[in-house]
């Protein structure tokens, strides 16, 4: 496959991720929220549904970013590759963290789904032209 097939692909992915999140999301929302305890944050109270609604919210904005990124850098494979440099290996970083933090506080399933993902951004990149000294 060429670079800009898999940097796509690992783009589709992470929305595809993103989406189960949300629906995690909206699940733990209608479970969570509705007993969950409080606690005094500031001169406000924050409900422990609250807070993990803000990380949640934030974490899939982060990943969507990644997205568009991935998507961004198939773009760049296609017309100049050697302009990529260092940021596919910034991604590839940002996605391998990723896919070790589903192994460690997800399940098997979001694990093998982040990996796939990385994999197919290490594929991109070594399929992408270097930048010749």
């Amino acid at each position: 496959m060429k670079a800009t097939v898999l940097y796509r692909l690992a783009s589709v992915l992470l929305i595809v991720f993103v989406a189960a999140n949300t629906i995690w999301l909206v699940y733990f929302w209608h479970t969570a929220a509705t007993n969950a305890p409080h606690f005094p944050f500031g001169h406000s109270d924050l409900s422990y549904a609250q807070v993990v609604l803000a990380l949640e919210v934030f974490g899939s904005l982060c990943i969507l970013f990644g997205a568009y990124l991935s998507w961004h850098l198939g773009a760049i494979a296609r017309r100049m590759p050697q302009a990529i440099g260092a940021l596919g290996w910034a991604l590839l970083a940002f996605q391998t963290v990723g896919a070790f933090v589903c192994l460690f506080y997800l399940s098997g399933f979001a694990f093998l789904v982040a990996a796939l993902i990385a994999v197919c951004t290490a594929g991109a990149i070594g399929r992408t032209p270097q930048a010749s000294a």
